[in-house]
């Protein structure tokens, strides 16, 4: 009985399965790159959203509580408009005889200059600053850094209203005239478009918040790839608490009404945003942005998908007063 000798694979045999391998491999990374690419580009466009939406979201709602002061009613009030970098309780525009309040809305239209606490702002961009107090009453014991509000119900006390961060001093009532009113915390809040996110470390534009806390103005980035922000503010010279004219700041010129930061009842604001970071072989050669007070952009050609969001924004507090019952 003859005994069949073990063969192994020819040379030929060894090179079709390495072809074969090598097409198979090849398939699955043209697949898995494709579907990598894919995902990047939905997390870029997820990203770019969000940023888009937050951004708005955020200053809709900050114009819109700016000018809660509780219970005090601004009826023949001198309005201020203090420095956004001011630090002091003396310096937030507060006074009960004469009667002064801070305005609730004011700005720096985009070719004035910023502030100083407000560094790396970009340039041809405004800031926004809203003024109101919290809506979490604050014990009077712990007012003791920054500024508070108390505001009378009781028709025998002394002052219908008290700014400070002295507890002792906050002896206003409900309108029972026995149990002691709420302290109200003063919030004051920048808002601009910063050129970098971390400043000294890149270069992402950043929309940023400056606030009075613990009697300093603190700077955090609120959202990154903000490339651009514009507001017109909504004038109401009437007093019927509708706007009359949208401006990108007060203009006397235009009649008494138009020239008070007071008197603004609305904002239109456009935000431009762009991805945090340029996709590879992305080119956009057309797309332009209507940035209402500051024109139509050109095309960037740059890498970077951009996103442009409105928004209308109403100040109840102030507007609410205006109109007629």
């Amino acid at each position: 009985m003859m005994m069949r000798t073990a063969r192994g694979f020819t040379l030929i045999e060894l090179m079709v399965a390495m072809v074969l391998a090598l097409l198979v491999l090849g398939a699955v990374a043209a697949v898995y790159a494709g579907t990598s690419g894919t995902r990047s580009e939905v997390e870029r466009a997820g990203r770019l959203a969000d940023n888009a939406h937050y951004t708005v979201t955020v200053l809709t709602e900050e114009f819109q509580h700016a000018g809660f002061f509780a219970e005090l009613v601004p009826t023949g009030v001198a309005w201020q408009v203090p420095d956004p970098c001011a630090t002091t309780l003396a310096t937030q525009g507060w006074s009960v005889t004469p009667f002064q309040m801070p305005v609730p809305i004011a700005g720096v239209a985009p070719n004035g200059v910023a502030p100083a606490c407000l560094a790396n702002r970009k340039a041809e961009t405004p800031i926004a600053v809203m003024r109101r107090v919290s809506s979490a009453p604050t014990p009077p014991a712990q007012a003791t850094v920054g500024g508070y509000l108390q505001v009378s119900k009781c028709r025998v006390d002394p002052v219908g209203f008290v700014v400070s961060n002295v507890p002792d001093d906050f002896t206003l009532h409900d309108m029972d005239c026995t149990t002691v009113a709420d302290v109200r915390q003063l919030v004051v809040r920048s808002y601009f478009i910063a050129t970098c996110d971390v400043c000294g470390n890149d270069s992402i534009p950043t929309l940023k918040r400056a606030e009075w806390i613990g009697g300093e103005i603190v700077v955090t980035p609120i959202a990154e790839g903000i490339e651009n922000l514009q507001l017109e503010y909504g004038f109401d010279a009437d007093g019927d608490g509708k706007p009359d004219k949208y401006l990108v700041a007060p203009d006397a010129a235009l009649g008494a009404g138009y020239g008070e930061w007071a008197n603004v009842v609305a904002v239109r604001m456009w935000a431009l945003v762009r991805s945090p970071d340029p996709q590879i072989g992305y080119v956009d050669r057309t797309k332009q942005f209507d940035l209402g007070p500051a024109g139509i952009t050109q095309p960037a050609n740059d890498g970077f998908r951009r996103v442009m969001l409105t928004s209308l924004a109403i100040p109840k507090n102030t507007a609410g007063r205006r109109e007629a019952p």
